[in-house]
C-alpha cells in the first residue's frame, strides 16, 4: 500500500492551518461541506464540501490485502484466504488506536471472521479481519469471480472508506480414503467397520466449513448393510460406520462429493454360515387335514409347512437349498422335495393328504450340510366324508307338551362321522324338514357341523295329525327327515317326535285288581294320551286316597321320563295287616293314582283290591 509521503503531509497541515485561519475570520461566508471521506485502491481521503470552504481531513485510513505469510495478494482461494489490514492515522499521520473499523463485502463470494466484520484498531492504528471463500462449492464453481472488501472508520465525526478489489483463485476439491487406507478389507459376517474419507481443496485438508459427503452400497441398497447415507466433516473428515446384515460379498462402497471425483472402498465381507434350521408353523394351526377327496366348505387336504434357516450369529439365512422328506413315507406327498430360503430366511412346502388317515412329520435339511436339520410337529390326517353308518340322529325330548300348546320345543340332534369314525370336518351342511309342527330358524332350516355335531329347534304347532288324517300319517307324531352329502352320496335318516296330549285316557269305572297272596302286588299302568302315544315328558304319578290297611309303595318310575314308547309304571300295592293267605273270606282296600302332566289337570285312577282274610 501507498503511504503518505512527507510532502503530502506538510500540504495537509498547511490546508488544515488555512481552513482554521479562514474559519476564525468568518471568510467565506456558508456552512462547511460534509466530511465523508470517500476512497478507492488502497487509499482513502475525505471528500470535499458541497457548501463553503474546504473541510480539512481528520485524517486517513488505508487497506492492504495479505496472505498467510504477509504477502501482499489479491488471490482468494480455500488454501490461500487473505487478510484484510486496514491503517487508520490521524490528520498528522500518527496511528490511531482502538477506532472501530467496519469491513463488509457482498457476501456472494467470500464471508469475514469475525462474522460482524468490526474489528478495533490496535496500537499501530491496523485492524485486520480474515476473508475466505464462502463455503467449499463456491469457490468451486466461482473461480475467477472478483468482489470487493470495504473498510469505514470514523475520525473526528469524519467517515473514512477505503476499498480493495480480489478474486477468486482455482480450487480443486479432491477425495481421500483415510480409513481403509489400503482401499479394501475384510469383514466378518455381521461385524462392523468404520469408513472415514477426507475433503481435500487443492490438496490441503478443507476445515473452513463442514461439508456433506453422500455414501452408498449395494448391499445397504438392498438392505443386507447398514450405512447412513451421508455424514457432515469434522476437520476435513466425515465418518460413517458400515455393519453387515448379511451381504456375504464383496461390497463397493462410495463416497462423493458434489464437484469432486467419487472415491471407493471394497469391503470384501464373509458369507453368514449355517447353524441351525427350525420349525415355524403349518397350516392349517390345528395342524390336521382331511382325507383325500373329503374337501369341501371348510375342508383342507394340504398342509403347508414353514421352516426357517439361521446362522451363526442366530440371522436369518438367505438363498439357503433346504431338502424336505416326509416320515412316514409314502402316507403323504411332498408337491416339492426342495426350496430355496427367501430374504427372512425362510422355506415353505406343501403336503396333500393321502387315502389313509395318519399322522406325520417333515423333515427339513440344509442339501450341502444334510447332518443340520430339524422335523416339524405332527401333522393328522383323518375326516372323510360322511358315511350312512355313523349318521345319527337323536332328540332332547321325544315326548312333549305339544298336542294341545303351541311353542312347546326340543332340541333335535344329529352326529356324522366317516367311515372311520373321525368326526366329519366343521362345516358340513345338514338340512332338517318336518310334516308336523317346525323346525330351524328363520335363517336357516338346518345347521352346520362344528366336531361332527350339529342341532336345530324343534317346535310344536300346527299341522297336527290326528286320527283317521288324509295323509296317512301316525296320529300326534311329527316326522322330522335329515339330510346331508358325500362326495358321491345323500346321506338321510327321520326321527319321530311325539306331539303329546297332557289328557291321559283314563279307563271307565274302577279297576279291580285281586290276590290270593299277603305279599306286594304289582300293579303295571301305562297311560297314554287320546291318540295312544306316551303322555309328555315329566307327566306325575302319586297315590292318593287309600283305605283300609293297603300300603302303595314306590312307582317306578314316578315320572314319564324322555320316551319314543309308552312304558309301564310299577306300582307296588300290598294288602292290609289283616291279609290271611287261605282265608275264609276277603277285604276290598281301594286307593288311587293320579296322574299329572306338565300343562294338563291331574286326571285319577281308581283301583280297588280284593285279598284274602281269616
Amino acid at each position: 500500500m501507498n503511504e503518505l509521503t512527507l510532502g503530502n503531509r506538510l500540504r495537509f497541515t498547511a490546508c488544515a492551518v488555512f481552513a482554521i485561519a479562514l474559519a476564525s475570520c468568518g471568510g467565506g461566508g456558508g456552512s462547511p461541506g460534509t466530511t465523508v471521506g470517500t476512497g478507492t485502491g488502497t487509499t482513502g481521503t475525505p471528500a470535499t464540501g458541497t457548501a463553503g470552504p474546504t473541510t480539512a481531513a481528520a485524517g486517513t485510513i488505508t487497506m492492504n490485502l495479505v496472505d498467510a505469510s504477509g504477502v501482499s495478494s489479491q488471490a482468494l482461494s480455500t488454501v490461500n484466504p487473505l487478510t484484510a489490514q486496514a491503517t487508520v492515522l490521524d490528520a498528522n499521520g500518527h496511528p490511531i488506536a482502538n477506532t472501530v473499523v467496519t469491513f463488509a463485502t457482498s457476501g456472494t463470494l467470500s464471508i469475514l471472521s469475525p462474522a460482524s466484520g468490526s474489528v478495533l484498531t490496535n496500537a499501530s492504528g491496523v485492524a485486520s479481519i480474515k476473508l475466505s471463500p464462502k463455503d467449499l462449492l463456491t469457490a468451486q464453481t466461482q473461480s475467477g469471480a472478483a468482489d470487493t472488501v470495504t473498510a469505514t472508520a470514523t475520525v473526528a465525526t469524519q467517515a473514512l472508506i477505503v476499498k480493495s478489489n480480489y478474486q477468486l483463485g482455482v480450487t480443486a476439491v479432491t477425495l481421500n480414503l483415510s480409513a481403509p487406507s489400503s482401499g479394501t478389507i475384510n469383514l466378518k459376517s455381521y461385524a462392523t467397520t468404520a469408513l472415514k474419507v477426507n475433503v481435500l481443496a487443492n490438496g490441503a485438508l478443507y476445515t473452513a466449513q463442514p461439508v456433506t459427503v453422500n455414501f452408498s452400497s449395494g448391499c445397504a441398497s438392498s438392505g443386507q448393510a447398514s450405512l447412513p447415507s451421508s455424514a457432515t466433516t469434522v476437520n476435513g473428515q466425515a465418518q460413517v460406520v458400515y455393519t453387515d446384515k448379511g451381504c456375504g460379498a464383496t461390497d463397493v462402497v462410495t463416497a462423493s462429493v458434489t464437484g469432486a471425483q467419487p472415491i471407493s472402498a471394497n469391503l470384501i465381507v464373509a458369507a453368514p454360515v449355517a447353524a441351525s434350521i427350525g420349525f415355524v408353523s403349518a397350516a392349517p394351526s390345528d395342524k390336521a387335514i382331511v382325507l383325500q377327496g373329503a374337501g369341501g366348505n371348510g375342508r383342507v387336504e394340504t398342509a403347508t409347512l414353514t421352516f426357517k434357516a439361521l446362522d451363526t450369529s442366530g440371522q436369518p439365512l438367505p438363498n439357503q437349498l433346504i431338502n424336505f422328506s416326509v416320515n412316514p413315507a409314502n402316507v403323504v406327498s411332498l408337491q416339492s422335495t426342495s426350496g430355496t430360503t427367501g430374504s427372512d430366511g425362510t422355506a415353505v412346502v406343501t403336503v396333500n393328504s393321502g387315502s389313509v388317515p395318519t399322522t406325520f412329520r417333515v423333515i427339513a435339511a440344509f442339501n450341502n450340510q444334510p447332518a443340520i436339520s430339524t422335523i416339524s410337529d405332527s401333522v393328522t390326517v383323518t375326516t372323510g366324508q360322511p358315511v350312512q353308518a355313523a349318521f345319527s340322529l337323536s332328540a332332547k325330548s321325544f315326548n312333549i307338551s305339544g298336542w294341545n300348546h303351541d311353542n312347546e320345543t326340543t332340541d333335535v340332534n344329529i352326529l356324522l362321522a366317516d367311515v372311520n369314525g373321525n368326526p366329519v370336518a366343521d362345516g358340513t351342511p345338514v338340512i332338517f324338514t318336518t310334516d308336523s309342527g317346525a323346525i330351524g330358524s328363520a335363517s336357516n332350516g338346518g345347521c352346520t357341523t362344528v366336531n361332527g355335531a350339529c342341532s336345530v329347534v324343534f317346535r310344536s304347532q300346527n299341522p297336527r295329525y290326528g286320527v283317521g288324517n288324509a295323509a296317512g300319517k301316525v296320529p300326534g307324531l311329527a316326522t322330522i327327515s335329515v339330510s346331508t352329502t358325500s362326495a358321491l352320496y345323500t346321506l338321510s335318516g327321520s326321527i319321530g317326535i311325539h306331539l303329546s296330549a297332557d289328557q291321559p285316557v283314563v279307563p271307565a269305572g274302577v279297576t279291580r285288581l285281586t290276590t290270593i297272596s299277603c305279599g306286594a302286588y304289582s300293579l303295571q299302568l301305562a297311560p297314554t294320551d287320546l291318540n295312544g302315544n306316551p303322555l309328555p315328558q315329566g307327566t306325575t304319578l302319586v297315590s292318593a286316597n287309600i283305605s283300609g290297611g293297603t300300603t302303595i309303595g314306590q312307582i317306578i318310575p314316578n315320572a314319564v321320563p324322555d320316551t319314543y314308547f309308552v312304558i309301564p309304571h310299577t306300582i307296588p300295592v300290598t294288602p292290609g295287616p289283616t291279609c290271611l293267605v287261605g282265608g275264609a273270606t276277603t277285604a276290598t282296600d281301594t286307593f288311587d293314582i293320579i296322574v299329572a302332566s306338565p300343562l294338563g289337570s291331574p286326571v285319577v285312577y281308581h283301583y280297588s283290591i280284593n285279598y284274602p282274610i281269616p
